[in-house]
């Protein structure tokens, strides 16, 4: 069965699975404080990240996984999602891709921050954030002209475009979701290896309208292997974390 956790070769199919990976966080998550709770982050190698939720109380509360890859994307952040069906440790945030000075942007589009009770951010701001994209739904194409040729519908989509699909009927309770209808070019393609199932999952490093993202799949969606230079296209959650700026001492 595909979900978030196997997208990245943790094979989760059942309750007792997700207690097995909740304790393990619990018991190895590096401790990172945050206003309402404590984060508990497991790095298990290869970019695979873990992230645990603790109240104050000491007790779990949640278990998000992120994908840590090299894409990057200048974003503007706008607001905080406000869901009160979140943890307090919990969030998204309504975006605006490749913003312009004068106030212009690609597209607006939602994502979730796995730490974000831990970032102090004070919205409206640009900054260069990292997006991971979990596939759905994925479509492989060796190049452009078999992603053209592959379009049956009179309306042709752009080699590289993005649908903020999370945005369409969320206004419900909850809000806008984290997902998102892209497609792009491969800049890069790996078969990875989690190191603690030894189960696998793709990557690839994917150019599309506004930014990039790293974007990974469970093997039951690759009907093909992705090479650098495909095209691809698909269904994806979105996470991301804010890059840190890196600060040059002289002396």
């Amino acid at each position: 069965m595909v979900n978030h956790f196997s997208t990245v070769g943790i094979p989760v199919s059942s309750e007792a699975d997700f207690m097995e990976y909740a304790n393990l966080v619990f018991e190895s998550g590096k401790k990172v404080k945050a206003p309402g709770g404590t984060y508990l982050l497991l790095k298990m190698g290869n970019g695979i990240e873990l992230w645990g939720q603790l109240n104050t109380q000491g007790e779990m509360i949640g278990l998000n996984p992120h994908y840590e890859g090299t894409a990057v994307s200048t974003i503007r952040l706008l607001e905080k999602v406000e869901d009160p069906t979140d943890t307090v440790l919990n969030g998204r945030v309504h975006s605006e891709a490749k913003p312009g000075e004068d106030g212009t942007f690609a597209y607006p589009f939602v994502f979730d921050m796995p730490n974000i009770a831990a970032q102090k951010i004070k919205y409206p701001v640009i900054r260069e954030v990292q997006l991971a994209a979990f596939a759905h739904e994925l479509s492989v194409y060796a190049n452009e002209e078999e992603y053209n040729n592959g379009q049956e519908t009179e309306a042709k989509f752009a080699s590289e475009f993005f649908i903020p699909s999370g945005l369409f009927g969320g206004d419900g309770e909850g809000g806008p979701s984290s997902m998102g209808l892209f497609g792009g070019r491969v800049l890069a393609a790996e078969k990875l290896r989690n190191p603690y199932s030894d189960a696998y999952f793709y990557y690839a490093k994917v150019k599309t309208l506004g930014g990039e993202f790293d974007v990974v799949a469970d093997p039951e969606l690759v009907t093909e292997e992705i090479r650098e230079g495909n095209i691809i296209s698909g269904s994806f959650w979105l996470t991301g974390k804010l890059i840190q700026k890196k600060f040059k001492f002289f002396g």
